[in-house]
Parts: C-alpha cells; structure tokens; sequence
C-alpha cells in the first residue's frame, strides 16, 4: 500500500489534502475556538457571540504551507461563469463576469485536477472552459464583460484578454481531463492564433504559455513555431530599445504582473534552447527582483503610481497578481537552469500571501479559504475576488507543482546550472 502511495502523485496529494484538512481543525487556536463557542452559549443561554476575533491560525508559520481549497472559488461561481467581485466574501453580482478571470480560473483547475484528480475541479473546470469557448467572437477576439444577467458589454480593445485565452486553452491541450477535449479546445486555439502579432506586450508573453503547451502536443506546428518566435522577439526588441545599465526592463515602467515578461522568454529558452531569451530572462528577472526584494520579503509594485524609470517605487497597494507572477517566474527560471535557489525565492514569493510581506499581515483567509484583495497603506482590502483568490490558488498550485517527486524528469531543461555569475540568485 505504501508503495502504491508513493508511485501515484494524485493519490498522495489527495492523503496529504486530506491529512491536511483534518489537522488544521485540530490546531490550538481551533480547539480554543471551539471552547468559546461552549462557554459563550453556556454563559450567555445558548446564543453565540458575535464578535470576530483574530485567531493565531490566521498568521500561521511561512514554513507551513496550506494544501488547495477550492471552497471560496465554489462560493464565487455559478452555472454561467466565475463572479470577478465580492464584497467581503460575498460573490458581488453587481459586476458581473470576466472573460480574463475565468481563463485563470482555467489555468488553475487544469493544475489542479492534474495534481489531485479532483471531480469537483472537473466540474468547475467545464464550468469555467464552457465560459471562454462562449466568449469567443467568430473572427477569434473575444469578448471581455459579461453583465450578471448574462449579456456582452459594450466591445472594448483587446489588451491582455486573447493572450490569456490562448494561454488557457494551451493548458488543457497539454495536460486534458479527456483526450477527446483535444482536438475541440485544438479548434478554439487556432482561430485564435493570427491575432498573435497583434497583442500587448503582457498579452504576447500570456500567448506565449499557451504556445508552448499547444507544441507539447503538436510539435510539428509550423505555424505555432512561427508565432512563438515572432512574439518572443518582439519581447526582446520591446527590452532592447527600453533597457540601459540601470534598467534591464521592457518598458519605462514597471507597472502590473510584471513576472510574466522574464517568465515568457524563460520559457521561450524552454522550447528553443536559444540563449538570447534565456540572457534577457535573467537580466530583466534579475532587475525585477532587485526592485521588489525589501529585505528578507517582497515588497511588490504598488499600483498607486507604479515605479517609473528614473522615479521612485509605488509601495500602496501591492496586488496578488504580483506574488503569483513571480512565484510563476521563478518556478520557470528554475525550470530553465536547474538552480534550486529560484525554488527557494519562490517560496519567499508565495509566502507573501501567507504575512511575509511589509505589514506582516496574511491576505490568505484560512476560514473562507479566499484572498484579500490587496494590501494597503493602512492593512488588506477586506474584499475576497476572483483575481486574488486565482493568484494564490495558482502560486500555491505552482509551488506543490515545483516540489513535486516527478519536477526535476519533466522539463526537458538543457542543464543551466550557476549560469548566472551575479546577482540576487547564487549559482
């Protein structure tokens, strides 16, 4: 039995969530919980208290990681799509959906399944799947915001969105629940594909990930290999005209998910082996993490004013699509050069979410399972929406994926082992 565990990664994740789950409801701070819910109804005939309190569970130890939940994401969707706001934890459906939060949403429940064979992750799966494939307008752009009660609002540019798509349906061709889903996801991807040159800069690097899983299957798509190159190039060509001694960076700003720019063309070396994507990787990684790195913890890019070339660094308010890029980034660069030191700065980044970060203070939710929407000047945004709680639940899916037994055989990684001579990462 015992080597029947250890010989089925899904089994041993699914024992390990479990042994997980059972355990934290017999944690100190639960224990005393539970005693005070006896003694307040004993004391006060039968009727809880309603106060809320902080429980020591809620800044647990960054060495204690916690396993997947997909409570909150359940309470945040319905049989059309994922809700994109809460108040507090409450699915705010005054705001509707978003195609782009339901392709990360894609994203993660294809992690998430894979690693856990989850029917449940199945189910929100399709759920979420039926959302982008629906989204998508018969010239292959997409539509974006969809009202509670179910219509397209008004067509705005296409920025990130298409890049996302393509990156979601990347992820179920590489790792599909069904082999049968192949070839139907195969057809969305491609109708998509020529509006490739024409994306952002964030939306070529997202198209990029979902290239580069769709090779995985069909390595022999010249047209696919074509557009990967295209899109990687202009990467470079974007950090070539930007970049100087001082600023290793594709633009003359750092402004939002930042990671995923490095994490594309570590990816791109992944494919190609060409060493100039792997070059600009590590500079514009190495810079990036020079600018977010505040002592022992992150300290990410903070949207209110950014950090603009040549100017001072927005700390307020710092978003969880920063941590999760760079804990992405760092598993990608980990994945490009064997140094195990990425894996360590990965779990720097993850446990950003978990209090290591300027306040020490979690934005993670043991309880509802669901993250704060940002951290402020003055604490965390109470508020628990779809783009957070997909960050986290990506990170921490990327950081179980990182220390899984199977990592080190899957990459297909030429060996980069100390190719960095300098720097924050040591060889």
């Amino acid at each position: 039995a015992i080597i029947e565990i250890l010989s089925d990664n899904a089994l041993l994740n699914n024992l390990r969530r479990r042994a997980y789950d059972y355990g934290r409801t017999q944690t100190w701070p639960e224990i005393g919980k539970q005693y005070w819910d006896i003694f307040s109804k004993t004391r006060f005939g039968g009727k809880t208290l309603t106060k809320t309190f902080t429980h020591k569970a809620d800044s647990i130890s960054l060495l204690e990681m916690p396993e997947p939940s997909l409570d909150h994401l359940r309470t945040m969707t319905d049989d059309t799509g994922l809700i994109q706001h809460a108040k507090f934890m409450l699915p705010d459906r005054d705001h509707g959906y978003c195609t782009d939060d339901n392709t990360r949403a894609v994203v993660a429940m294809v992690k998430y399944h894979t690693q856990y064979s989850d029917p449940e992750a199945l189910k929100l799966l399709n759920t979420y799947l039926s959302f982008i494939c629906h989204a998508q307008r018969e010239d292959g752009t997409f539509h974006n915001f969809m009202s509670y009660d179910r219509q397209w609002i008004t067509p705005e540019p296409e920025h990130d969105g298409l890049g996302r798509a393509l990156w979601a349906f990347g992820s179920v061709i590489e790792q599909p629940p069904l082999p049968e889903w192949i070839p139907i996801i195969k057809d969305f991807f491609d109708r998509s594909a020529p509006h490739i040159p024409n994306l952002s800069l964030r939306g070529k690097a997202y198209a990029i990930f979902g290239m580069r899983s769709y090779l995985k299957q069909f390595p022999g798509a010249s047209d696919i290999k074509r557009y990967l190159h295209t899109a990687a190039d202009d990467l470079v060509g974007f950090f070539e005209r930007a970049s100087d001694e001082k600023w290793l960076w594709f633009e003359n700003i750092l402004s939002y998910d930042n990671a995923v720019l490095p994490h594309a063309l570590f990816e791109t070396y992944i494919a190609t082996g060409n060493e100039a994507y792997l070059d600009i990787a590590t500079q514009s990684s190495e810079f990036l993490l020079e600018a977010t790195l505040a002592g022992d913890h992150f300290s990410f890019v903070g949207c209110n004013g950014w950090y603009l070339k040549g100017g001072k660094k927005a700390q307020f308010d710092q978003q969880a699509l920063e941590a999760a890029s760079t804990a992405m980034m760092l598993y990608g660069a980990y994945k490009a050069t064997d140094n195990p030191n990425y894996l360590k700065m990965q779990k720097k980044a993850f446990d950003w979410f978990l209090g290591d970060n300027d306040l020490s203070i979690p934005l993670y939710d043991f309880r509802t399972k669901g993250c704060q929407d940002g951290l402020e000047k003055n604490g965390v945004n109470l508020n628990q929406g779809a783009e957070s709680l997909l960050s986290f639940l990506l990170a921490l899916l990327c950081s179980v994926e990182s220390y899984s037994p199977k990592r080190q055989n899957e990459s297909g990684t030429p060996t980069n082992a100390g190719k960095q001579e300098k720097g924050i990462i040591p060889p």
